[in-house]
């Protein structure tokens, strides 16, 4: 009964949790990659075509955390919960 309750809270959940993702992208993302996902500025990864995606999601999270080439670490921002529904996001947008 218990372990019903929680994976139907947490279906319930999916859905404001990767909007909060999506919100994250746009606060902290797009000015470079683009709201869409298609990359403003020179250099940004393109995860409109999924290039930028082509690699681990640990590797993304560290890269989300540490900072990455021209990105800013993000570590004080996002903690791991938020990181992973930000990369769900990112793996949304090329699909």
């Amino acid at each position: 009964m218990k372990r019903d309750i929680l994976l139907i809270a947490l279906l319930l959940a999916a859905p404001a949790t990767l909007a909060g993702g999506e919100e994250d992208y746009q606060r902290l993302c797009a000015q470079c990659h683009g709201a869409d996902g298609e990359p403003r500025m020179p250099g940004a990864a393109n995860f409109n075509r999924q290039e930028g995606l082509r690699v681990s999601t640990l590797a993304l999270q560290e890269r989300i955390r540490r900072g990455n080439r021209g990105c800013p670490p993000f570590a004080g921002q996002l903690d791991d919960e938020r990181i992973l529904t930000l990369i769900q996001a990112l793996r949304r947008m090329g699909r």
